[in-house]
């Protein structure tokens, strides 16, 4: 049996990890970076490292063109790139360039023969949603970043039909990243109690993130859109304030209003993917844990 092959565009905090994991499970691993020296420092983790700027330029040279259709002729592409901030050399809006990055990807990876896509979305697609969110809740995105996913998402699933997963996730935590670093410097900067210590808060850890990514690699699942969110939604209050005491900071404090917001319920992509949540009960880990 030959050795699949994966790439995984945006080896970052999440991604690094990611393609980490997969060379351990056997799979020949392509990952990109913007420059090239973050590029070949991905091949002390086994990954082949690839300088990649997006959007594509397909009127790079040949040989650059030919590294780039090698590197995508995968059988699993995972696009794992954020919007990112605004661009100041750039004329269009943010949005509409996020939308020609992954446009873009999509095309190589047309070209090149790629045969799944694994597309990295977001749980903000449903912004605007009240109470109880499960895979089939309608989207209702309310910033231009969650209206571009959406479009990205609908895009995409045109393009690559039962080809492409799209997997959303609720907010990230793992090692060294936390939101409650930024909630506390928040209330410090402002002394004023934070809004919405009701609003129950939708977390995801990296671990999990990445276990539920190699299950959708090593089985296809029939579902093409999945989300993942703990099962336990603590009020911001609660849990902020016992994340802040456990990082030794001043726990914020909150207004206690929000009870109404949404609340992911990631039940039926955990089923389809077989996945046990690692950190499922979000009170019981440290932050950084």
């Amino acid at each position: 049996m030959n050795q699949q092959q994966i790439t995984v565009c945006g080896c970052g905090w999440l991604g690094l990890p990611l393609a980490a994991e997969l060379v351990k499970q056997g799979f020949l691993v392509f990952g990109t970076k913007q420059l090239k020296s973050d590029a070949l420092a991905l091949n002390q983790f086994g990954i082949q490292g690839i300088p990649l700027s997006l959007p594509v330029n397909f009127s790079d040279s040949d040989s650059e063109l030919e590294l780039l259709i090698s590197a995508f002729c995968s059988d699993f592409l995972i696009i794992n790139v954020p919007p990112g901030r605004t661009e100041t050399s750039h004329t269009e809006s943010n949005a509409v360039l996020y939308k020609r990055k992954i446009q873009s990807l999509s095309n190589l990876a047309k070209q090149a023969g790629c045969k799944k896509i694994i597309f990295i979305s977001t749980t903000s697609v449903y912004a605007d949603c009240e109470g109880e969110v499960t895979e089939d809740t309608p989207t209702a995105p309310n910033t231009e970043s969650g209206h571009a996913h959406v479009w990205l998402e609908n895009w995409l699933q045109q393009q690559w039909q039962d080809n492409v997963v799209i997997v959303r996730l609720s907010g990230l935590i793992g090692t060294d990243r936390h939101p409650a670093k930024h909630i506390v410097k928040r209330f410090e900067n402002t002394q004023q109690p934070l809004d919405n210590g009701l609003t129950p808060v939708n977390l995801i850890h990296q671990h999990d993130v990445i276990q539920a990514i190699s299950n959708i690699v090593c089985r296809w699942p029939s579902r093409k859109v999945l989300h993942l969110a703990a099962s336990t939604h603590p009020s911001r209050a609660e849990y902020y304030q016992a994340m802040a005491n456990e990082l030794g900071l001043t726990p914020p404090q909150f207004v206690m209003n929000g009870s109404d917001s949404k609340l992911i319920n990631a039940q039926l992509s955990c089923q389809e993917l077989g996945l046990a949540l690692k950190y499922d009960d979000l009170m019981a880990f440290a932050p950084y844990q």
